[in-house]
């Protein structure tokens, strides 16, 4: 049965001229590959579409087509704005005018945290992945053929969210639909090998700096690791090179939560959060005015990291204790 919200959606992306689509800041797989894959299918159609970035595409996603679409020199006012792959409009940064300044607003997500408020703003908790709903909207709403471009860009999202299918989130309906896609003949084990596997020198020399500097506490049930401004800003450092850095705490045997801290400037943290069983770190992070998934979760924070693991030891540490 066709969901009345994602329909409006679907209507207004039919009957407007042009579209800018606006990922989150710092755009993962996901967020890249859902806005490239609509913005494609929209062009199909078309449509006039700008897609906008607050960075350059991650090394790591620089196969997915579609590029071209991705403009420096937007226009200063689009009849529609597409917010993709993000709760928080604050996160689309320097970009967020574009949103309010569009005569319709859309968002489209999957975020647990999601508070955007648009003319019509879509969430699925469900599904694995925005590249889901772009999927879903794609073939049963806007009734078109998938390709081999589309297809690529959607199961790239779904494989990087879902982190290669090995993510809690993914769902029987997550691997009918990369089913689905396989039979456009992508080079899935391509994706697989760019995505997950190789990595630069500059990435090796954090990983052993995280190493370094990993902490364990409740009985090895908590692990914090960090990067300071200074271990990195001598570095050609790419924001891909930060990929998976939160995992080395994560697969360690025991831990059930893993947190990772990068000072992005002096003074200011990203935060990364992970779980592996039953902590729920999308309501850590809102306590840090984050957001995200159950298991995967981020928020920025201004104290100093002393300060910041301090709080962030008080937070999590009832919760571990607690829900074990």
């Amino acid at each position: 049965m066709a969901d009345p919200i994602l329909q409006k959606i679907a209507e207004h992306l039919v009957e407007t001229e042009d579209v800018v689509i606006l990922p989150h800041i710092n755009a993962d797989g996901d967020a890249l590959g859902a806005a490239l894959a609509l913005g494609l299918a929209l062009t199909d159609m078309g449509k006039q579409v700008d897609i906008l970035l607050e960075e350059e595409v991650p090394s790591n996603l620089d196969f997915l087509p579609g590029q071209e679409l991705i403009k420096t020199n937007p226009r200063e006012q689009y009849s529609t704005a597409v917010n993709i792959d993000n709760g928080d409009i604050s996160r689309l940064g320097k970009r967020e005018s574009y949103f309010w300044n569009a005569k319709t607003r859309l968002s489209i997500d999957h975020h647990t945290t999601n508070r955007v408020k648009a003319h019509y703003s879509y969430v699925n908790t469900k599904a694995s992945a925005t590249g889901e709903i772009v999927y879903d909207l794609l073939l049963n709403y806007f009734k078109g053929n998938l390709n081999k471009d589309i297809s690529l860009c959607i199961y790239t999202a779904i494989v990087t969210d879902t982190g290669g299918f090995r993510y809690t989130n993914t769902t029987p309906e997550t691997l009918m639909i990369c089913a689905d896609l396989m039979r456009h003949e992508i080079d899935f084990p391509y994706v697989i090998k760019k995505v997950f596997d190789m990595i630069s020198y500059t990435k090796l020399y954090l990983m052993k700096k995280t190493i370094n500097s990993l902490i364990l506490l409740e009985d090895g049930k908590l692990a914090i690791s960090y990067l300071t401004y200074g271990d990195i800003q001598n570095y050609d450092v790419k924001n891909d090179d930060f990929e998976g850095l939160v995992n080395i705490g994560r697969n360690l045997e025991g831990v059930e939560v893993s947190v990772f801290l990068r000072e992005d400037s002096e003074g200011n943290f990203r935060g990364n959060l992970r779980s592996n069983n039953y902590v729920d770190v999308s309501e850590i992070a809102e306590i840090f005015n984050g957001g995200g998934h159950k298991r995967a979760a981020g928020f920025n924070s201004s104290d100093t990291r002393e300060e910041l693991i301090k709080k962030l030891i008080a937070v999590i540490v009832p919760k571990i204790r607690r829900e074990a």
